[in-house]
């Protein structure tokens, strides 16, 4: 048997858990689950050289101390603040990101601010990324985002939504249940993200090297490293950032799962699992076929490594699609890294 956490049922060494029952473990079990589990380690299919190395490194790091904790889902008292948030992560993300854009949100809203997060078990930080991104979690994902919004608007007159990155399409394709709330609702899109992506030279290169097949989609670690920018400038661990009379070095893993392997830091990736969440959202969003109509305020970055052509023109078209009224303000600079305190106080006015 393996111990769970106290005041819940052990559970069966031999069974094969679903993501949220994995929520019920201890860390020390999962530990032990992941390096052992017969079950789980059969569901790695195409292994090849360093797989089995670079995936033990990830798994470790998951019970690494991380400032993107689970654990921050609600800021304030929805009894006593008026001015209401809602954030919704990107592919790599959990609640807790939304810390990064916290000041910005303190220094123009005070004590009047209330944030909830998106959050299930299933995409706990804890729980390796190729875990999360099955047609049933992401159905769930978009059923929490419904309910949640539903939940806030009985309280709320207006709702002002944070979606980073990919999220954006989650509240796409949630978006004709939401809007039956009669909520005023208005959307900050953080890191603009494509509706599709094609195989990366990374892909190319480390998948025979780092990479595996879970449940028919490929997965593979990529590095990050400064030196790496000139290739794509998503690969860089920090950025000094300067605003006025402030300055701050902030690390990347501080803000996402990253892992040590070599002496360098890795991230899992699947474009398979980002295309298969962005289909089918879109395809949830075609069904209705009419671009939101809400006020939206869009965060994009020029320099972003994760669109094939990230220019203002290619960028607009992608956006045209999606948002009838939206305001854009672009930054010379890489997709995470445009979420800077001092933009972020700009996109929100």
């Amino acid at each position: 048997m393996i111990e769970a956490r106290p005041g819940t049922a052990p559970v069966d060494a031999l069974s094969i858990p679903d993501a949220s029952e994995l929520a019920q473990y201890s860390d020390q079990s999962l530990k032990q689950f992941y390096a052992r589990h017969p079950g789980y380690r059969a569901r790695f299919e195409d292994r090849h050289l360093l797989t089995d190395l670079f995936v033990a490194r990830y798994h470790e790091s998951l019970f690494f101390y991380k400032y993107y904790y689970d654990d921050l889902r609600l800021v304030g008292d929805p009894e006593r603040c008026s001015e209401a948030f809602y954030f919704i992560p990107g592919f790599n993300g959990t609640p807790g990101q939304v810390r990064f854009g916290l000041p910005s949100l303190f220094e123009k809203f005070g004590r009047d601010l209330y944030l909830k997060g998106l959050y299930l078990d299933e995409f706990s930080c804890r729980q390796p990324s190729w875990m999360k991104y099955s047609a049933k979690n992401l159905q769930k994902r978009r059923q929490r985002i419904v309910a949640d919004l539903g939940e806030m608007a009985q309280r709320f007159s207006r709702i002002r939504v944070v979606a980073s990155s990919t999220g954006f399409y989650y509240f796409l394709a949630a978006w004709p249940e939401i809007e039956k709330n009669g909520c005023e609702f208005i959307l900050y899109w953080v890191s603009c993200a494509p509706d599709s992506l094609a195989e990366s030279r990374a892909e190319k290169l480390f998948y025979p090297i780092n990479g595996f097949t879970w449940e028919g989609k490929k997965w593979f670690a990529y590095p990050n490293h400064q030196w790496l920018r000139f290739i794509n400038p998503e690969t860089s661990t920090r950025k000094r950032w300067r605003y006025r009379r402030q300055k701050k070095l902030f690390f990347k893993n501080d803000l996402e799962s990253r892992f040590w392997c070599g002496g360098v830091l890795w991230d899992y990736a699947s474009r398979d699992s980002i295309n298969l969440m962005l289909n089918s959202n879109l395809e949830i969003f075609r069904r209705h076929g009419q671009p939101l109509d809400l006020e939206a305020h869009v965060l994009a970055a020029v320099k972003d490594g994760f669109w094939d052509d990230s220019s203002p023109e290619h960028i607009e078209q992608t956006l045209d699609k999606y948002l009838a009224n939206r305001r854009i303000l672009y930054k010379e600079t890489s997709h995470l890294w445009v979420v800077t305190p001092e933009n972020i106080a700009e996109l929100i006015g």
